[in-house]
């Protein structure tokens, strides 16, 4: 942790090391202190009523300023009466023990012996760095009584009314600009001890040394990137500025910034960042805490607003996305649209993606239209709900470019695209493959593998759902049936059956084989499939004997109440089959696709 300092030793000046005071308003108000008030933990009052010495005359031997309060404190010591008050004061409730005897020659010490108007606030400016008085100036506010504060106290805070910011501002910068000093914008510590101010009396204010306006009657806004990098500057300017005066204005400690500068601001920054790759934020909107430090910013002066990289929007100004939702309003799923050329609405758009359907005509149209689009979505099980359709189409019809809509639809039940699946070799049109291994190892009946692709989800729809060859592709890959082994005792052509089945392939320890296949001559083949558009290897029937491609020219089938059996025409990879006798290692594997790995007899 780094440690704070709650104050700053300054230097006595020669006109307080000269000077004699008295307490200004000796009584319960003005208290001494063993040390500057709450400067040291636990370490209090020193004379909490100063009544008893309001006839002692007292000589000033340190000077400090607060740091949060940024006030003046001095310590005094009795010259002449009684010396029980002795310790640390604020500067301001002193007075000079004879102010017949002393003036003000324009730099004034604190406190300064001037006689002050009864609707005036002498304000004694001290350097915050070294605690040396700098000037004074006195504010007059019309209308003000001797004994009134400057500000006013609301719910516990003390307040500067916005006319006597506005005007103390412009006239400290008028006092001390020609001395290097550019007070810029009041602290809320500054403000809190101002508006406390008594007219006819005096506070003390701690300023910093400065630099001259950066633009005249400008705010200059530096916009960096994300590490800190100067893009480019914003000189920004209203009706009402003045330099020295902040761009917003305070109320208590919070800060607020005019709605007419805020939405100014953003236009300027935004087409200033335009072609940089950078942003306010995602929706290019000044957030709190930069409003907050641009109202701060005096004209004159200069803030810094980090910038971002911006997210690319969710969706484009060419895009609409349809969002799918259930009775409940869950959604199911989503799909963004792109304007293609021609399209001239959102409507023209979710047709073209509904391959030609308006899904607002209603009927058949409709149903072809939300089968289209969910399939687009990746979305099975779901359909048009009749009863939300009119409701949806209003939707629909108000959709623009850029916006999201959401449609309803409700659960029906799956279908299969398939009835049955017959796995062939393309050059054995004369029986089914009847017992194979897929591309994991693992062995069964085609049938068994049939009823697993049937019921993968990427072939599975509500009734009219159209259902691609690469959804086709993506269930064979999903059961590992791209690539398929199995074996036969005999070449092909040759009488049937010759095909090794579970009998033969029921080995345990070793080997995958039966024992009684031990020193046998067999031939093992190893097919692939893919299919495609209007493919001749996936067959509509369960033979070859019709010869028409289940996937049309469109590459797409449709989903029926009973689903449709289907032919595959698996090919061989190397054109023939490999050839083994089975004994000593081509006896001992563990699958059909380690012994084709291996060299053939």
């Amino acid at each position: 942790m780094k440690a704070y300092s709650t104050f700053k030793q300054g230097t006595v000046s020669s006109d307080m090391q000269t000077g004699t005071y008295k307490l200004a308003n000796p009584g319960t108000s003005t208290a001494t202190y063993v040390k500057p008030a709450w400067t040291q933990y636990k370490v209090g009052k020193k004379a909490a009523d100063t009544s008893a010495y309001a006839d002692s005359v007292y000589k000033i031997d340190e000077a400090g300023t607060r740091t949060k309060e940024g006030d003046q404190w001095v310590h005094i010591y009795a010259y002449e009466g009684n010396a029980g008050a002795n310790g640390w004061i604020l500067a301001s409730q002193l007075k000079a023990a004879d102010s017949s005897s002393s003036s003000n020659n324009g730099n004034n010490s604190q406190p300064t012996t001037d006689k002050i108007a009864d609707n005036a606030l002498r304000i004694n400016f001290v350097d915050a760095a070294t605690g040396t008085p700098v000037k004074s100036m006195d504010y007059i506010k019309n209308g003000g009584t001797k004994g009134s504060t400057l500000g006013t106290l609301t719910n516990g805070v003390w307040q500067l009314g916005a006319n006597d910011q506005t005007a103390l501002q412009t006239q400290m910068n008028a006092t001390l600009n020609a001395l290097g000093y550019y007070p810029g914008a009041l602290t809320v510590d500054q403000m809190a001890s101002l508006a406390q101010g008594v007219l006819g009396s005096s506070v003390t204010i701690s300023i910093q040394k400065g630099t001259k306006p950066i633009v005249d009657k400008a705010v200059q806004i530096q916009l960096t990137d994300p590490n800190g990098n100067l893009i480019k500057n914003v000189d920004y300017t209203n009706a009402t500025a003045a330099n020295g005066k902040t761009l917003g204005t305070a109320n208590g400690s919070s800060w607020t910034l005019a709605v007419a500068d805020v939405t100014a601001i953003q236009d300027q920054i935004v087409k200033a960042l335009k072609g940089t790759g950078y942003g306010l934020n995602d929706d290019n909107k000044l957030t709190t805490d930069q409003q907050t430090a641009l109202a701060q910013t005096v004209f004159g002066g200069q803030v810094k607003i980090q910038t971002v990289i911006p997210k690319a929007p969710e969706i484009g100004d060419n895009q609409v996305k349809l969002t799918f939702v259930d009775d409940k309003g869950t959604t199911i799923g989503s799909i963004k649209l792109t304007k293609a050329d021609g399209e001239s609405t959102v409507q023209n758009t979710i047709k073209t993606a509904a391959n030609g359907n308006d899904p607002t005509a209603g009927g058949d149209i409709s149903t072809k239209a939300y089968s289209a689009l969910l399939r687009k979505a990746n979305i099975k099980g779901y359909g048009i709900d009749g009863s939300k359709l009119s409701a949806n189409s209003q939707v629909i019809k108000g959709a623009t470019y850029g916006n999201e809509i959401k449609l309803s639809v409700k659960s029906v039940e799956a279908i299969s695209l398939f009835s049955n699946i017959a796995f062939y070799d393309s050059k054995n049109s004369n029986e089914t493959i009847g017992y194979l291994e897929d591309a994991n190892g693992k062995r069964d009946t085609d049938s068994n593998f049939a009823k697993l692709l049937m019921g993968d989800p990427n072939v599975n729809g509500a009734v009219g759902d159209t259902i691609s060859f690469s959804d086709f592709n993506k269930a064979i890959s999903s059961n590992r049936l791209e690539t398929i082994y199995y074996a036969a005792s005999q070449w092909l052509g040759l009488p049937d059956k010759h095909h090794l089945d579970a009998n033969d392939l029921n080995g345990t320890g070793a080997s995958i084989f039966n024992a009684d296949q031990s020193g046998k001559t067999i031939y093992v083949y190893k097919l692939s499939i893919s299919a495609g558009a209007n493919g001749d290897n996936v067959l509509s029937g369960s033979d070859f004997s019709g010869k028409i491609p289940f996937f049309g020219e469109d590459g797409n089938a449709t989903v029926g109440a009973t689903g449709a059996p289907v032919a595959l025409k698996y090919s061989e990879e190397s054109g023939t089959p490999h050839k083994y006798t089975l004994n000593g290692d081509n006896f001992n594997v563990k699958s059909l696709a380690e012994l084709y790995a291996k060299n053939p007899s």
